[in-house]
């Protein structure tokens, strides 16, 4: 994977990576309601995030979806996918 230019302030080239955007790692044990309202509060602002912090336009739920094993997600974040037609 490779950084983009411009993505960090004095960062005129590409830097090869081997990872770029983040997770949120949460305790099975929090509700998933607590989760889910999270995750869609997040998924909702990635837009407003990226203007503010570049490097967050690379934490979406595609690239959540296609790196992250089903059953690693909790069940708030599987319970928003479907419901935004991610998941089945």
């Amino acid at each position: 994977m490779s950084v983009p230019a411009n993505t960090y302030k004095g960062q005129s080239k590409a830097i090869n990576s081997v990872g770029l955007w983040s997770l949120i790692l949460i305790k099975p044990t929090v509700s998933e309601d607590t989760v889910y309202q999270l995750v869609k509060a997040l998924h909702q602002a990635e837009t407003k995030l990226e203007k503010g912090l570049k490097q967050a336009g690379y934490t979406t739920i595609k690239n959540t979806v296609n790196a992250v094993p089903r059953a690693q997600l909790h069940a708030g974040v599987i319970r928003y996918y479907k419901e935004i037609g991610v998941l089945k």
